[in-house]
């Protein structure tokens, strides 16, 4: 259902339940059901969800194995498919094996609670079920927190989307 192809974005007028809806599909989903080939490790990293808390809503941005890239805000749209662009897809590949470094660092969670504002929450998606690490964004960007090269290469995908959004409005 997701893979490569482009998913279905939220209907205009979206409240952001439309964008919950998709996350909570993407942290239910099993990998062969996602169309993902990963082997049995248990702590295999299929995916990687990075979640923003600001004052006023939740940037999620979800990346796959095979470079399926979305991102989603909660109080409604976003970018779906970005992940159909190479160097997007590049980018989020890059993110899921680094996420694959920090899968120790994290721990099992079934609840996947979005960060309060100004905190990062990672939900790393496994084989052997969701996990769960979460830190404040000023010490991760600034370099502070064992899970700040996490933080940069979810960066960098943010940057690719964006400067896809860019090439796609000039």
């Amino acid at each position: 259902m997701w893979g490569r192809k482009r998913e279905t974005a939220p209907a205009a007028g979206d409240d952001g339940e439309g964008s919950a809806g998709l996350r909570r599909l993407v942290l239910s989903t099993s990998p062969a059901d996602l169309g993902l080939a990963v082997d049995a490790d248990p702590d295999r990293v299929y995916g990687v969800l990075m979640e923003i808390g600001y004052d006023a809503a939740v940037v999620t941005i979800v990346s796959l194995i095979d470079g399926t890239t979305s991102m989603y805000i909660s109080t409604g749209g976003g970018t779906i498919g970005a992940g159909e662009h190479e160097p997007v897809a590049v980018a989020t590949r890059s993110f899921v094996a680094m996420a694959q470094v920090f899968v120790g660092q994290s721990e099992p969670t079934t609840t996947f609670d979005l960060p309060g504002a100004g905190r990062v929450r990672f939900q790393l998606l496994t084989v052997g079920g969701g996990r769960t690490a979460e830190a404040a964004e000023d010490d991760l960007g600034r370099g502070r927190h064992p899970l700040s090269p996490l933080f940069h290469a979810g960066q960098d995908v943010i940057t690719q989307i964006r400067l896809l959004s860019e090439q796609q409005t000039s």
